[in-house]
């Protein structure tokens, strides 16, 4: 089926052609071309920021020096690139915490430490509590101690931490004498240790998924 116009609509230009311009913007005739073209000039925008859309960033870097991806500053790859690079900064630096010359053998502390190695704080202060040994009132205060370093001096959250490290090492021992029949004595050695606990941050188990282009 064929339309047919009317004449006034047939013979009338188009529409972008009858289009008020605003005084701002104004034609730009190309000089001396076979076919003309007409450009509008915009007007500049300046921002008072010292980055804008042209600053681009590289997110690898070859070993030559040469980068090969760029992406613009205000590209969304590159403010999820620097969230989550502050994230993990966050999540990988440790808070600790260390007792020295503890009145204690340091196999005995071994046997404790080597339970909540790797545990969650949670989880460690709840096996600390139920265990039967002496050495678990002070590790309880070291993992304490830890825990209040990262939220106070990281502003980590205490239910997210884990126990990454944890050992005991060998301190000084004083050596005594215990005297014995026929006047002789035995030698008394009263070792101690030091202890650390190291906590840090658990990394965000939120997953975010790509959407199709």
């Amino acid at each position: 089926m064929a339309l047919s116009f009317s004449q006034s609509l047939s013979h009338r230009p188009p529409l972008h052609r009858n289009l008020p311009c605003s005084p701002q913007f104004h034609r730009i005739p190309a000089s001396n071309a076979a076919v003309t073209t007409r450009f509008l000039k915009l007007p500049t925008i300046r921002c008072s920021s010292a980055f804008n859309d042209k600053t681009r960033i590289s997110l690898t870097t070859s070993k030559n020096g040469k980068s090969h991806d760029d992406f613009p500053l205000n590209s969304p790859l590159v403010c999820r690139a620097a969230a989550a690079g502050k994230e993990s900064e966050t999540a990988n630096s440790e808070a600790y915490a260390v007792g020295r010359h503890i009145r204690m053998s340091a196999d005995k502390a071994r046997r404790v430490i080597d339970q909540i190695r790797g545990r969650s704080y949670e989880d460690s202060l709840m096996i600390l509590e139920l265990m039967p040994y002496r050495a678990c009132d002070v590790i309880l205060k070291l993992v304490f101690s830890a825990a209040a370093n990262a939220s106070n001096n990281m502003g980590l959250n205490k239910g997210s931490l884990v126990i990454s490290r944890a050992y005991v090492n060998e301190g000084k021992t004083m050596k005594r004498l215990r005297p014995q029949a026929r006047g002789r004595g035995y030698a008394i050695r009263k070792r101690s240790c030091h202890i650390t606990i190291a906590v840090k941050g658990r990394p965000s188990e939120t997953e975010v998924e790509a959407t199709p282009a």
